[in-house]
């Protein structure tokens, strides 16, 4: 149960900022997903994708956002989705 001032916190919310942190979280646990798949450290990814681990860390912990582009890159070096966008036929 949530507390009352909680409550009164996330009713002041936007819908935007509630948006942005589900799907803030989904990218995060994605890549946190196939960063297990594939075996590889934060390190590593870092080094593949020419990034400083520090930056990786900074990603996954909200601390700095996603671009379009390190989205890209992560996607390209993972081998796998991370976002979907429905196309139209």
């Amino acid at each position: 149960m949530r507390s009352k001032t909680a409550q009164k916190l996330l009713d002041k919310t936007s819908i935007e900022t509630k948006e942005f942190v589900s799907l803030y979280s989904d990218i995060v646990l994605r890549i946190n997903e196939l960063i297990a798949e594939k075996g590889y450290t934060q390190k590593e990814l870092a080094e593949s994708i020419g990034k400083n681990p520090s930056e990786i860390s900074k990603w996954l912990n909200g601390d700095h956002n996603f671009t379009l582009r390190s989205i890209a890159k992560l996607q390209a070096q993972l081998g796998e989705p991370i976002i979907c966008v429905p196309r139209k036929a």
